[in-house]
């Protein structure tokens, strides 16, 4: 079996991506494969026409192990696609991640009521204290609050979760050195209050353009509905939508949202408005019913 070190040098050669290291994965398992170190792995790469120039072995190597003693160091925990923890919320989706660094409570992963609260970064004052609000109603409901760390609706979410003494989830777009530096209070009250903060690249990676699109589907995979306060017509919280959408969960949007990005979603026969605490209550009690 491929270990999560060995996916981690996969990841460090340059020009193979997350889909190609799948179908290599998918071939060694499905040949049953027995290979014992990472030399070896080269060998199967050049001998299956997966053409990689100066793939500098000592130099992945150095580089992977720098990448674990990072994770040593800042308590994170690497979860590979073979592993038992690894989330089965994320096991069924096609563009699954391969690995997972996590910092808290990777349990919240898997269970069940996980709504997430996604919206716009500038947000109204309004939709910002609904965001808060409906995290907060939630929590006493026996939810976890998934978001995505950043400020607008994703912050006021993840505190209107603490301030009820509950426990939320961040999946961030980085690596979790740079997300502590950029929210180190938020951050380190999640991790206090029994959180979790998830990514999938290494602790030292900046963020780029395409990790807030591959972050969102992570968003959408281990919650089992999304609920959009402000925003969605476009940027990220559209694309949340959209995954949400492709793994069948349910979508709901606040009257703080404008018409006619409602409107423009409701092809969607998933979506639901919700303007009162009780229609929150309803779209939670229909997310608990469908995953019970």
């Amino acid at each position: 079996m491929i270990s999560n070190e060995d996916i981690i040098k996969l990841q460090l050669i340059d020009g193979l991506g997350r889909k190609s290291i799948s179908k290599i994965l998918s071939y060694i398992y499905s040949k049953n494969l027995k290979l014992n170190n990472f030399s070896e792995i080269v060998k199967l790469l050049n001998s299956i026409g997966i053409r990689k120039v100066h793939i500098d072995i000592n130099k992945i190597e150095q580089e992977a192990l720098s990448v674990i003693e990072s994770c040593k160091k800042a308590k994170l925990k690497i979860i590979g696609i073979y592993d038992k923890e690894y989330p089965r919320k994320l096991r069924i989706i096609e563009d699954k991640p391969l690995l997972l660094y996590v910092d808290g409570d990777e349990n919240l992963l898997n269970q069940d009521n996980n709504i997430a609260i996604v919206g716009t970064r500038n947000p109204s004052q309004q939709g910002y204290e609904i965001s808060s609000i409906f995290a907060e109603k939630l929590t006493e409901e026996q939810c976890c609050i998934v978001s995505g760390l950043a400020s607008g609706c994703d912050e006021a979410a993840h505190y209107g979760c603490l301030q009820a003494n509950g426990k939320t989830v961040a999946v961030i777009p980085s690596g979790h050195l740079y997300a502590r530096k950029a929210n180190k209070v938020l951050y380190n009250r999640i991790i206090l209050s029994g959180g979790a903060i998830v990514s999938e690249l290494p602790p030292n990676l900046r963020s780029q353009s395409y990790t807030f699109i591959d972050r969102n589907r992570i968003i959408a995979a281990i919650s089992d509905g999304v609920i959009v306060i402000e925003g969605g017509q476009k940027g990220g919280t559209s694309h949340t939508v959209r995954f949400a959408s492709s793994y069948n969960k349910p979508v709901a949007y606040t009257i703080s949202n404008h018409l006619n990005i409602v409107q423009t979603s409701l092809s969607n026969n998933n979506i639901e408005i919700i303007d009162s605490f009780e229609k929150l209550v309803e779209f939670k009690n229909k997310i608990c019913e469908k995953g019970a």
